[in-house]
């Protein structure tokens, strides 16, 4: 059974071979619309770590786990000597606002690196396109590892505003960005149809197109 994309993945997973069995099936698993799907599945994923990072109460649940976190008054952490009461990390990084700010930079950089290596290739041919569409594993670990890198960002106050004002002016060009894609595909959408009711002469277009208008309305 052919597994698609995800079965790639794991099959990568288990090693080139289990990958080749897996994905023998999948010619898909090699093209572009099958690249584009996978980053999408990791941008799934950052964006779920960073929801379960906003649970409310998620820093005071960790907090009573013994010798976790630096600062803990759980009582068992008195009985662990040194390592109890100074714990083994910060809480405050991978909780809250700060933790998803930290997600957020990590997959802005691992886009970001593949698009910077993506520069200039205009079609499958060209050998860099293999690194687009293929070695999911070790861009999934490059992912990981960008992302635990960027909880040792220190807690001085710098990073969280500055990654803010990223956050806010990305998202403003992105609001502006799909605005003016959804005009046009509008614009086009009601060319396309009012051109068929002109040649067709079948007032149906002319109704699904405004009925179409009212709903995007």
């Amino acid at each position: 059974m052919c597994l698609g994309p995800l079965g790639c993945l794991l099959g990568t997973c288990c090693g080139s071979a289990a990958a080749s069995l897996c994905c023998s099936c999948c010619p898909s698993c090699k093209n572009s619309t099958s690249a584009r799907i996978m980053y999408a599945v990791f941008l799934l994923i950052g964006t779920f770590a960073a929801c379960i990072f906003l649970i409310p109460g998620l820093q005071d649940k960790l907090a009573t786990i013994p010798a976790l976190c630096e600062g803990s008054d759980a009582g068992i952490n008195s009985a662990l000597g040194a390592i109890g009461s100074e714990g083994l990390i910060d809480c405050s990084k991978v909780a809250g606002y700060g933790a998803v700010y930290r997600v957020c930079f990590a997959m802005t950089c691992f886009f970001f690196l593949f698009a910077v290596i993506m520069i200039y290739v205009r079609s499958s041919s060209d050998p860099r396109s293999t690194i687009q569409n293929g070695f999911w594993f070790f861009k999934f670990l490059i992912l990981i590892g960008i992302c635990v890198g960027a909880f040792f960002i220190p807690v001085n106050g710098k990073f969280e505003p500055v990654w803010m004002w990223f956050g806010m002016i990305g998202g403003f060009l992105f609001i502006l960005i799909q605005l003016v894609m959804l005009v046009d595909f509008a614009h086009s959408w009601a060319e396309r149809w009012v051109g068929n009711m002109e040649e067709t002469e079948n007032k149906g277009w002319y109704v699904g197109k405004c009925t179409s208008k009212f709903q995007l309305a």
